[in-house]
C-alpha cells in the first residue's frame, strides 16, 4: 500500500494537539518514520513528542535527515544518548564543527556511567583509534579520561614534515637545445642526420661555411632532404645545393634562390612556382623561357601574364601567327599533346595551316555550369589569344566556341571593346556564359540582367544566387529597366526558355518555386502547385498568384486553373492544392461582371491578406501549433512569401479584444520584444492554463478561468507539493479556500495546503485565516480528536480521488 506524501502527514500532525500527537504516532509509525527521515517540515508538538520519546527509531530516523538547525542538532545531542552519539560527531574531520562535537560530550557528561559508551561500536571506542586532530581536539572536554589522554598526545605531538619533492633530473621536453654547429665539419654531422627536424642553425656571416667543402661531402654522401632544404635556405648556397635540394624536396614549397636547371627539373603543374617569382625577378628571362621551358601549354598557363616583359614576347610570337584563323585552329588542335616549347609551337602551327584552312571550331562545346578554371588547352590558347591585337581578337571571336568564350571573358578580362564586339557579333546570349557559379557577383548579375535575354536570364536564375525580387522578375518575363522589374504589355514579355522551365520543375528549391507565384504563368503556376517540394502558406501569395495570371493571361487561365483536377507530383488529388478560402475568393471573383471588377476584387483581397491585419490573422492560426517554434516558423514563413515587416502588435490586440488568442499564441508572443502590456499580462494567466497537466487548449471558446480548471480536472502531486496550484495562487487566479472546497484529489491539495499554511514566517491573511478555519472546522466535524479517523484518513489519502471535504467525510463515517 501507498504511504500518504510527507508533506500530507506533516500537515496531519500540525493540526493535531500533544494528546492526539502521541496517539497518532503509533498508529501512523511507518508515516512519521518517513516524515522524520525527508525534508518536510515536522511539526514541533511532533519533535517534541520525538525528543521525550526513549524510542531510539524515531530520533535516529530524525538525526538522518542532516537538515536541522542548530537549536535541533543541540536538543538531540543534550540527551547523552550513546546509540545517537556516532551519528552526531561525525567521523570525517569535514562534517561536524568544533562546537557542534563540543555539544555532544556536554550531552554525554549527563550519561557518563551509562556502560552503552563504553560498548564496541561506541563514540569513544571508536576515536580512541583515531589520530585526526579535527576529531581528537573537540574530545578534550569529553568526560572519558582515556580518551582525554589520547587527544592530548596527539595535539601535543609536533606533525611530521612533508617529504621534500624529488628533483626532476630529465631534461624538459621541447625543442633540442643542440648548439648551433660553428664549424663545418659538425654542420656536415648533422646535414647526414636523418632524425633533425630543421633544428640547424646556420652562421648568416658571409665566409662562416666552406661551400666547397659541403658540394663535395655531398657528392661523395648525398646530405638529407631536410639537410638539404635547410642549406637552400641560406643566401650563399651554391647552384649544385640549390638544386639538389628542390628535386629531393619535391612537393615542398620553395625557398631560396632560384637556377635555371630547376625549370627542366620541375614537376609540369609546379612550372608557375618558379616562373611567377622568377621572371620578374630577372633570372628567367621570358623569351628564353618561351623558346626552351617545355610543355608550351604548361608554360603558357604559368606565366605572370601582368608583366610587361612576358606580354611583349608573347605578343611577339603570335605575330608570327596572324589574324586568319587557319593557324590559329592548328593551334589549338595541337595544345594538348604538344612536348616542345611555345616558340616551337608557333613553328608547328604555322606548318599545319593548309590543313586548317576554312574549318570551323574543333569539337565545339557550349559553357559549363559552374565555369572550372582549367589549366589544358583552352586556357593556354586564350593567353596567346590575349596576347594578340584588338583586330586579331575581333577576328578570331567569330570562330570561338562558346566554352572559350566563356572562358575569356569569365577569366581573362578583355576590354570593354572585344566585349562589346563580342555581344554584337554573337548576341547577347553569349553572355550566359558568365553566370556561371553560385559565387556570380551582385554586381556581374545586375549587369547582366539588363540584357533582357531569354537565356541569359535562363542562367541568371538557374546557377547564380538571385535576390527573389529577382527571380520573381525572370520567371515573369519583366523587362528590366532603370534598376527594377518593368510592367509591360504582354507581347514584350521575355518567353522562358526551356531548360529554365526543367529547372524549375526538377528544382527542390523553395524560393524557386515560390517565384512562380509573380510569374503570372500557367505552366509555373501549376508546377508550383503541383510540387511536393514547396507549398504556399499563406493566402496572401495565392491570391497574388492568381492576380497575375489574370492580369497577363485573363479570367479564363484563373478558371482553368481553379477547375484543374491533376497536379503532377502531387500525392494526394482528393483535393486543390489553394486554400478553399483562396478558391472561394477566386470564383467570387470569376462571377463578378466583367474582367476588371474580378481583378479589382482580387486585388483588394491580396491586399487586405497582405496588410498588417492579415499578417495578424495567420500569426493566430499558424503560430499556435504544438510545437514550440511554431510561431517563430509562422513569422519567417510570412516574410519568405510577403516580405519582412514589423509584428502586427496593434492588430494582435485587436484580435485578443474581439476573441481570445490562443494560449499558445500568447505565451509565445510575449517572449518577443515589443509585445504589449495587455498581451503580456494575459500571457501569464495562459501559460498557466497550458502548466495545468491536464488541460488540453482548443482553437475556439472561451478558455476556461483557473477556477474552473481546479472544478474539472484532477491535481498532480510533484516534488513534494503541486506546482499547479501554487503557481494558480501566487497570480492570484485561486484562493486558499477555493483549493480546500474543490481541489481534488486530496493528497496534492493537502500537500499545497501544508506548505501555503504551514509557513511561520508568513503573514496571517485573512486568506490564510480563512483557510486554516475551514480545515480546523472540517477535522474537528468529521474526525475530532478520534486517532483511528485520522490514521484511516492518512492510510485512504494516497488512493482517493476526491476532494479534502470528501476525504474526511469518509474517514470519520467509516470509524463513527
Amino acid at each position: 500500500m501507498r504511504l500518504a506524501d510527507h508533506t500530507v502527514v506533516s500537515a496531519a500532525y500540525a493540526l493535531a494537539d500533544r494528546t492526539l500527537t502521541r496517539a497518532l504516532i503509533p498508529r501512523i509509525r511507518e508515516e512519521t518514520l518517513a516524515l522524520l527521515g525527508s525534508g518536510a517540515p515536522v511539526p514541533p508538538v511532533l519533535l517534541d513528542e520525538v525528543l521525550s520519546s526513549p524510542d531510539p527509531e524515531l530520533r535516529t530516523a530524525l538525526l538522518s535527515a542532516r537538515r536541522y538547525h542548530r537549536d535541533v542538532f543541540r536538543r538531540l545531542a543534550a540527551l547523552g544518548d550513546p546509540a545517537l552519539a556516532v551519528h552526531l560527531y561525525g567521523d570525517r574531520d569535514w562534517e561536524r564543527d568544533a562546537d557542534e562535537r563540543a555539544a555532544v560530550w556536554e550531552g554525554a557528561a549527563a550519561t557518563a556511567d551509562d556502560p552503552a559508551w563504553h560498548a564496541k561500536g561506541a563514540l569513544p571506542r571508536r576515536l580512541m583509534e583515531a589520530r585526526s586532530r579535527e576529531l581528537l581536539e573537540p574530545a578534550l572536554l569529553s568526560p572519558f579520561p582515556e580518551l582525554v589522554a589520547l587527544a592530548r598526545r596527539v595535539l601535543e605531538a609536533k606533525p611530521a614534515p612533508a617529504p621534500a619533492r624529488p628533483k626532476n633530473s630529465a631534461p624538459r621536453p621541447g625543442r633540442s637545445s643542440t648548439p648551433a654547429p660553428g664549424t663545418t665539419k659538425e654542420l656536415i654531422e648533422h646535414l647526414h642526420d636523418a632524425t633533425h627536424h630543421g633544428d640547424i642553425e646556420l652562421p648568416p656571416a658571409p665566409g662562416a661555411l666552406h661551400w666547397d667543402e659541403l658540394v663535395e661531402e655531398h657528392r661523395g654522401t648525398p646530405f638529407t632532404a631536410n639537410g638539404l632544404r635547410k642549406l637552400r635556405t641560406h643566401p650563399d648556397c651554391p647552384e649544385e645545393l640549390a638544386l639538389a635540394a628542390f628535386k629531393a624536396n619535391r612537393g615542398l614549397r620553395i625557398e631560396g634562390n632560384l637556377h635555371w636547371p630547376m625549370l627542366a627539373a620541375a614537376e609540369e603543374d609546379r612550372l608557375a612556382e618558379l616562373l611567377v617569382p622568377g621572371i620578374p625577378s630577372g633570372v628567367f628571362p621570358a623569351d628564353r623561357v618561351l623558346r626552351e621551358v617545355v610543355p608550351a601549354r604548361k608554360v603558357l598557363c604559368g606565366l605572370p601574364h601582368d608583366h610587361e616583359e612576358v606580354r611583349a614576347a608573347l605578343a611577339a610570337q603570335v605575330a608570327r601567327l596572324g589574324s586568319d584563323f587557319a593557324p590559329w585552329r592548328a593551334l589549338y588542335t595541337l595544345l594538348p599533346r604538344f612536348a616542345g616549347s611555345v616558340t616551337e609551337l608557333i613553328d608547328a602551327a604555322l606548318a599545319e595551316v593548309p590543313k586548317h584552312s576554312g574549318q570551323p571550331w574543333p569539337r565545339p562545346m557550349g559553357p559549363e555550369f559552374p565555369s572550372r578554371r582549367q589549366k589544358g588547352g583552352r586556357s593556354a590558347w586564350l593567353h596567346l589569344y590575349d596576347a594578340a591585337d584588338h583586330g586579331t581578337r575581333c577576328a578570331l571571336a567569330a570562330h570561338m566556341d562558346l566554352r572559350a568564350i566563356q572562358q575569356l571573358l569569365l577569366w581573362h578580362a578583355p576590354s570593354p571593346e572585344l566585349r562589346a564586339h563580342i555581344i554584337q557579333l554573337r548576341g547577347a546570349p553569349a553572355l550566359a556564359g558568365i553566370a556561371s557559379d553560385w559565387t556570380t557577383p551582385a554586381e556581374v548579375i545586375e549587369d547582366l540582367i539588363t540584357y533582357n535575354d531569354a537565356e541569359v536570364n535562363a542562367a541568371l536564375f538557374l546557377h547564380t544566387d538571385l535576390t527573389l525580387d529577382q527571380r520573381g522578375h525572370i520567371l515573369s518575363g519583366r523587362r528590366w529597366r532603370d534598376g527594377r522589374s518593368a510592367d509591360t504589355p504582354t507581347a514584350e514579355r521575355i518567353p522562358l526558355t526551356e531548360p529554365l522551365v526543367e529547372g524549375v520543375r526538377e528544382s527542390a528549391r523553395r524560393p524557386w518555386l515560390l517565384a512562380c507565384c509573380d510569374s503570372g504563368d500557367p505552366l509555373l503556376c501549376r508546377i508550383l502547385l503541383g510540387s511536393p517540394r514547396a507549398k504556399v502558406h499563406t493566402s496572401a501569395l495565392e491570391l497574388h498568384m492568381l492576380l497575375r495570371l489574370w492580369e497577363r493571361h485573363g479570367p479564363e487561365a484563373v478558371r482553368e486553373l481553379l477547375d484543374e483536377t491533376d497536379f503532377p507530383g502531387r500525392k494526394r488529388q482528393t483535393r486543390h492544392p489553394l486554400s478553399p478560402a483562396t478558391l472561394k475568393t477566386g470564383r467570387a471573383a470569376l462571377e463578378t461582371e466583367g474582367p476588371e471588377d474580378g481583378a479589382a476584387l482580387l486585388r483588394a483581397a491580396y491586399e487586405s491578406a497582405a496588410s498588417p491585419a492579415g499578417r495578424a490573422d495567420f500569426l493566430c492560426d499558424k503560430g499556435a501549433g504544438s510545437e514550440d517554434d511554431d510561431l517563430a516558423k509562422a513569422i519567417d514563413l510570412f516574410a519568405e512569401e510577403i516580405g519582412p515587416g514589423p509584428l502586427p502588435w496593434a492588430e494582435l490586440a485587436a484580435t485578443h479584444r474581439a476573441k481570445p488568442l490562443h494560449d499558445r499564441l500568447l505565451v509565445r508572443l510575449a517572449a518577443l520584444d515589443g509585445c504589449p502590456a495587455e498581451l503580456a499580462e494575459m500571457s501569464a494567466v495562459a501559460a498557466l492554463r497550458l502548466s495545468h497537466p491536464h488541460y488540453r487548449p482548443r482553437r475556439t471558446g472561451k478558455p476556461p478561468t483557473a477556477t474552473e480548471l481546479l472544478m474539472k480536472y484532477p491535481l498532480q502531486l510533484d516534488s513534494g507539493g503541486c506546482r499547479w496550484l501554487e503557481k494558480a495562487h501566487h497570480l492570484g487566479q485561486i484562493t486558499l479556500p477555493d483549493a480546500v472546497r474543490s481541489g481534488y484529489p486530496a493528497q496534492p491539495v493537502v500537500a499545497f495546503l501544508s506548505r501555503a499554511l504551514g509557513q511561520e514566517d508568513a503573514p496571517a491573511t485573512d486568506e490564510i485565516r480563512e483557510a486554516r478555519g475551514e480545515v480546523a472546522a472540517l477535522a474537528a466535524e468529521h474526525l475530532s480528536d478520534n486517532p483511528e479517523g485520522w490514521a484511516l484518513a492518512l492510510r485512504l489519502i494516497p488512493e482517493f480521488e476526491g476532494t479534502l471535504p470528501d476525504l474526511l467525510l469518509a474517514s470519520g463515517a467509516v470509524v463513527s
